[in-house]
C-alpha cells in the first residue's frame, strides 16, 4: 500500500483516462481497468491498488463508496481533485511549451546564419525591407535547385552546430 501522493494519483488518473479513451474500440476497457487495477493487487507499475480504488470512489463508483473504504483508500480518494487539476495545469504547460517553441524558433537561428542570409539577399539586390522570412524561403528554394558556385553556393558559409559540453 502506497501512501497517498500526487504523482502516483496522476499516474492512476492517466491510466484510467486511457481506459476511457479505449471505450470507443473496446466497450469493456473500463471494466477491464477496474478488474486489473482495483480488484487485483500489484498489477500496476506506477500506482497501487489503493490508488485505483480511491480514484473509483472519487468518480462515484457505487461499489467503492467512501464509507466502505479503508483509511488509506479514503486518503487516495481525497487527492484526486488535485490530480485532475495537475493534469489540467500540465496540459496548459504543454501548450505553452509548443507555443513558445513555435514563437522562438526563428530567434534561435544563429546570428552568423542570419548574417549569411542577409548577405545573400543583398547579392540578389533585394530591398532589405522585405520580411526576413522571405529571404529564408528564397535560400531554401535556391539551395534546392542547387545553383552550384553561383547564387547561394557563391557565398562561403559554415553552418553552426552545437558543440558538446
Amino acid at each position: 500500500m502506497g501512501e497517498a501522493n500526487l504523482i502516483e494519483a496522476v499516474h492512476t488518473l492517466r491510466s484510467y483516462n486511457l481506459a476511457l479513451t479505449g471505450m470507443a474500440h473496446d466497450p469493456q476497457s473500463v471494466s477491464s481497468w477496474i478488474t486489473r487495477y482495483a480488484e487485483n493487487e500489484g498489477k500496476a507499475k506506477n500506482f497501487c491498488q489503493d490508488a485505483a480504488i480511491g480514484l473509483l470512489c472519487h468518480l462515484n463508483n457505487p461499489i467503492y463508496a467512501f464509507n466502505s473504504l479503508t483509511n488509506n483508500q479514503q486518503l487516495w480518494s481525497g487527492i484526486f481533485g488535485s490530480a485532475e487539476q495537475a493534469l489540467v495545469e500540465e496540459q496548459n504547460w504543454q501548450s505553452t511549451q509548443v507555443s513558445q517553441h513555435t514563437l522562438t524558433s526563428f530567434a534561435r537561428m544563429f546570428s552568423t546564419d542570419i548574417q549569411w542570409i542577409q548577405q545573400y539577399a543583398q547579392s540578389l539586390q533585394y530591398p532589405m525591407d522585405i520580411p526576413f522570412e522571405f529571404f529564408v524561403n528564397k535560400v531554401i528554394d535556391d539551395l534546392r535547385t542547387c545553383q552550384g558556385s553561383s547564387g547561394a553556393g557563391g557565398i562561403p558559409h559554415s553552418p553552426q552546430t552545437l558543440s558538446p559540453s
